[in-house]
């Protein structure tokens, strides 16, 4: 009677501890695939933030910054009446921003702070500002405020690129650069090695009686935010190089007015139209750059004074020693009266060398002669530059 009773109860016992492993089993295994999802969302997440990261660093590379600065040391046998005899000045530190939207449009700008040896306060300036729009593989839209496209050094002027401590009088006092303006540039290569650049723009501003001085036609930039444009001006620019180690390039403007304003002027209207032509050769360590600009204006009062041409043009031989070491000389020859009875070309040589610690940090020294009276100019200068 009891052996059924105790034979049920054993098997429940034994039922009761099975259950209780299986039990166990499931609470084990239940906690280990929480382990595995609390492990898989981790990496979810680790690669989330990856992806992330990665994007804010390709947004990031898409905009860069530059710079390029210079000091200069300037020492003459007699004293200049602006600077004295021995000077030294930061002569300008520039700041470079642009960002690439996408593979076709991209924006551009350039600060400029500059010091001239004759002034004791920083001049700011906006330099460049404009988008470069691709529309087509041959084909580019500039729009805003850009450098013309004139002369050699006008959109290439980082000091590790040029031979010389000061840029060259022709294209400072000629052309004149640093030359930029506000409007519309399109870019153009209808063929390899040829392009085309047309430009129109607002134009030169000033007063046509101070026409002939030293320093040309460089006080009528309009280099502040706002630029008057009663009349607009026109720019030309045909560049060849299909030649290894060869630039062949000339630009053509048409100034409508380069007063803006009929109550500056008593001879009325003052059109101007500027020519510039180059070469800028190198075969194997040899270098030869010649440039050759002129101005021709239509004013009565400036063909009165002798004024209404400006003309000059510059030779630089060059050799590169080595990778580092390069000399030059350079003659120059310019007058911004050319017309004017009794006033001569103005005359400057300069000879020295390049020491180019990187491709983009130089040290410079040069000596300089001019045709100027009492040895007034004669001199030599020293500069460290860099860019990057």
């Amino acid at each position: 009677m009891f052996r059924p009773l105790l034979t049920a109860l054993t098997v429940a016992i034994f039922a009761s501890h099975s259950y209780a492993e299986s039990l166990d089993d499931l609470r084990a295994e239940l906690a280990k695939q929480k382990a595995q999802i609390a492990a898989q969302q981790s990496q979810l997440e680790a690669l989330a933030t990856a992806v992330e990261n990665q994007k804010a660093t390709a947004s990031n590379s898409a905009t860069t910054v530059g710079f390029y600065g210079e000091v200069h040391y300037n020492s003459f046998k007699e004293p200049d009446p602006a600077i004295g005899k021995n000077n030294v000045h930061a002569h300008r530190a520039v700041i470079l921003l642009s960002h690439a939207f996408n593979d076709n449009l991209r924006f551009y700008s350039e600060i400029e702070f500059e010091g001239a040896a004759d002034e004791t306060e920083i001049e700011t300036e906006l330099e460049q500002l404009f988008i470069d729009w691709r529309v087509h593989p041959k084909l580019a839209l500039n729009i805003g405020q850009f450098l013309l496209p004139v002369g050699l050094l006008n959109e290439s002027h980082e000091p590790n690129v040029f031979y010389g401590v000061e840029r060259n009088p022709v294209e400072e006092k000629i052309i004149p650069a640093t030359w930029w303006e506000k409007g519309v540039m399109v870019r153009a290569v209808p063929a390899e090695g040829l392009a085309v650049d047309v430009a129109v723009h607002n134009g030169l501003r000033g007063d046509i009686n101070t026409l002939g001085g030293a320093d040309g036609l460089r006080e009528f930039r309009q280099e502040f935010g706002g630029s008057r444009a009663e009349d607009l001006a026109y720019t030309l620019r045909v560049k060849y190089q299909v030649i290894n180690g060869l630039e062949l390039a000339a630009s053509f403007q048409q100034q409508e007015n380069i007063t803006q304003s009929h109550d500056l002027v008593v001879g009325g209207k003052a059109s101007a139209q500027l020519m510039t032509a180059h070469v800028d050769y190198h075969w194997q360590n040899l270098g030869l750059r010649v440039l050759g600009a002129q101005w021709d204006i239509d004013n009565a009062v400036a063909k009165a004074t002798g004024a209404d041409k400006l003309a000059g043009f510059y030779v630089e031989p060059s050799w590169k020693v080595t990778d580092k070491i390069g000399v030059f000389a350079r003659y120059n020859q310019w007058n911004t009266a050319a017309n004017q009875v009794g006033k001569s070309d103005d005359e400057q040589l300069n000879v020295g060398v390049n020491y180019w610690i990187d491709p983009r940090v130089v040290l410079k020294a040069d000596i300089q002669n001019t045709n100027q009276k009492n040895n007034a100019g004669d001199g030599f200068n020293l500069g460290v530059g860099l860019s990057f």
